[in-house]
């Protein structure tokens, strides 16, 4: 493929969340949104720090995505999936909570993917879905640290219990 990049068709809309995995190899999971950027890596099988990949998902498109020549993304031959979500198109800013953040949110479906810088203690942040979210991931970016999936199906609300999508560890409170 090289640089330029394969288009990736039939997704029927402009995703703002993909998620792609090689089926063939043992690479990792690779996922991009619109929030952090095109080419802004995260695995989620890793605790690994966001990683820029020129040649990962280089554009979100109308009916698809875009991706260039990663082995991880893009291998000839081998067999790729990916899921795709629409939240709200573009991140922008949102005020409500103690800090702020950036969010790319759709209440009709439920599903917001936000932004923030943290603040230690117990900062609250705008997700901007108007409801209390029924499941809550998070990772941070800039160290290597886990996948911390927080909800009612995991623990009673308020419980603190979690699971992390890097282990095969069960819950933890």
């Amino acid at each position: 493929i090289g640089s330029g990049g394969k288009a990736v068709t039939g997704v029927g809309f402009q995703p703002d969340w993909t998620w792609i995995k090689n089926r063939d190899a043992a690479d990792s999971h690779a996922l991009y949104d619109v929030v952090r950027g095109v080419t802004k890596q995260l695995e989620s099988d890793t605790t690994a720090s966001q990683t820029t990949e020129a040649e990962g998902l280089t554009a979100f498109g109308a009916d698809g995505f875009t991706i260039g020549n990663l082995a991880q993304v893009n291998t000839n031959t081998e067999d790729y999936v990916s899921w795709n979500w629409k939240a709200g198109g573009a991140g922008v800013s949102n005020g409500d909570g103690s800090i702020s953040s950036t969010v790319s949110a759709s209440t009709k479906s439920g599903f917001s993917i936000v932004k923030y810088t943290g603040a230690g203690g117990s900062p609250t942040f705008g997700h901007g879905l108007g409801v209390t979210p029924e499941l809550i991931i998070i990772k941070g970016i800039t160290e290597a640290q886990g996948w911390y999936v927080f909800g009612d199906v995991i623990g009673a609300s308020g419980s603190g219990d979690f699971v992390k999508l890097d282990s095969n560890a069960g819950k933890v409170s």
